[in-house]
C-alpha cells in the first residue's frame, strides 16, 4: 500500500516545482529567483505554494524580515539537488557508451592554486584518454561548492568550508600576510602595528566577508586582528587582488608565494601581523552522489592520491 502511494506521489508531482524550488533556495528569495528562471515574481510564488501543497509540508517559513527554509524543506532541497545533479550529467552518461573513453570533463577552481602534480596527471590522462574534452572555469570559493554539488562541475579546487556531504582531499596550503602597496604611509616602515591599520580600506577576495558562510583562516585574522573592516574593493581571481594593493585602492592579504615578485620590485611592503601568519587549506573536492560519465570517472580515478603541495608556505619576508 505504501509503495503505492509513493508511487502515485511520484506521477503526480510536477518535476519543474523541484527545479523552482531548488533556484528559490540557492537565490535566497522569491523575487532574485524569479529574476533568474525568467518569471513573473507571482509564478514563483505560486509554484512554491504548489510544491508545498502537493507535499504537504511548508518548506519555506517566509515571513517580513525572515526566509529559512523548514526542517522539510532542508530535506526536500538535498533531495532535489541530487535529482538534478543526475540529470544534469544525463548526455554525458549516454555519450560515454563505447569502447574508447569519452565524454566532459568541467573542473571549476578558485584562481591561482597551481599544484604540479595536478599538471603531471592531467597530462598522463589526456595522453591516455585523446576523446575526452575539458574546460576549467574560475568561480568564488561558494560559486565552487555549489557547482559541485549540483553535478554541474565534475571535481572542483577550492579553499573555505567545505560542507559534510562533499568528499574534500587537502590539496595544497598557502600561506598569506598583509600587504600595502607604494603609495601608502607605511610603505617602508618597519615595526609598525597593527594599531597603525585600524580605518584603513581594504581589498578583498569575493569569498572573504567577516562572518561568511565559507570563511577561512585569512578572515579569521580579519577579525582578530580589527583590520579590514572598510572593504573598498573586492574580486575572485587572486592577480586583481594584487594589482588593486598595489595601486593602493587598499590593504589586503595576499599569498606570500605569489607576491614575492612584487615585494622584488619595490610595489608591495608587508604589514603586521608578522607572526603566526594564517595558512589557507585548499582542497580538492567532489560529489559522492554525482553521476559521473566515463571521463569524469576516470578523471577522478587519475586524480586519486595526489599529495598534499606546500607552495613556499613557510616563507616569509623580512
Amino acid at each position: 500500500m505504501a509503495s503505492k502511494r509513493l508511487e502515485r506521489f511520484a506521477h503526480n508531482l510536477d518535476w519543474n516545482l523541484l527545479r523552482t524550488f531548488a533556484v528559490v533556495v540557492e537565490e535566497g528569495s522569491i523575487t532574485a529567483a524569479a529574476s533568474r528562471l525568467l518569471l513573473q515574481q507571482p509564478a514563483v510564488s505560486m509554484a512554491l505554494k504548489r510544491l508545498e501543497e502537493t507535499t504537504g509540508h511548508r518548506l519555506i517559513d517566509r515571513r517580513p524580515g525572515r526566509f529559512e527554509m523548514t526542517e522539510a524543506g532542508e530535506r526536500l532541497y538535498r533531495q532535489a539537488r541530487d535529482i538534478f545533479a543526475a540529470v544534469v550529467r544525463l548526455p554525458d552518461t549516454l555519450e560515454g557508451a563505447g569502447a574508447d573513453i569519452t565524454g566532459h570533463v568541467s573542473v571549476h577552481a578558485v584562481s591561482h592554486v597551481h599544484h604540479p602534480g595536478w599538471d603531471e596527471r592531467t597530462a598522463r590522462f589526456f595522453s591516455a584518454h585523446p576523446k575526452v574534452t575539458m574546460n576549467v572555469t574560475i568561480e568564488t570559493t561558494a560559486d565552487v561548492i555549489s557547482s559541485v554539488e549540483r553535478g554541474i562541475a565534475s571535481i572542483g579546487i577550492c579553499d573555505g568550508i567545505i560542507p559534510d556531504h562533499l568528499a574534500k582531499v587537502p590539496y595544497k596550503l598557502e600561506r598569506y600576510a598583509l600587504y600595502c602597496g607604494a603609495g601608502h604611509r607605511l610603505f617602508g616602515v618597519k615595526g609598525a602595528s597593527l594599531n597603525d591599520l585600524r580605518g584603513d580600506p581594504y581589498v578583498a577576495f569575493t569569498a572573504d566577508v567577516l562572518g561568511g558562510q565559507h570563511m577561512n583562516a585569512v578572515t579569521a585574522v580579519r577579525a582578530v586582528g580589527s583590520f579590514g573592516q572598510e572593504v573598498r574593493a573586492v574580486s575572485s581571481h587572486v592577480e586583481e587582488v594584487i594589482r588593486m594593493v598595489a595601486a593602493n585602492i587598499g590593504i589586503g592579504m595576499l599569498p606570500n608565494h605569489l607576491v614575492r615578485p612584487w615585494v622584488e620590485a619595490g610595489r608591495l611592503w608587508q604589514l603586521p601581523p608578522y607572526g603566526n601568519l594564517p595558512v589557507s587549506e585548499v582542497f580538492l573536492i567532489s560529489n559522492p552522489n554525482a553521476m559521473l560519465n566515463p571521463a569524469e570517472q576516470a578523471f577522478v580515478a587519475v586524480m586519486d592520491g595526489l599529495e598534499l603541495f606546500q607552495d613556499e608556505v613557510l616563507h616569509q619576508f623580512d
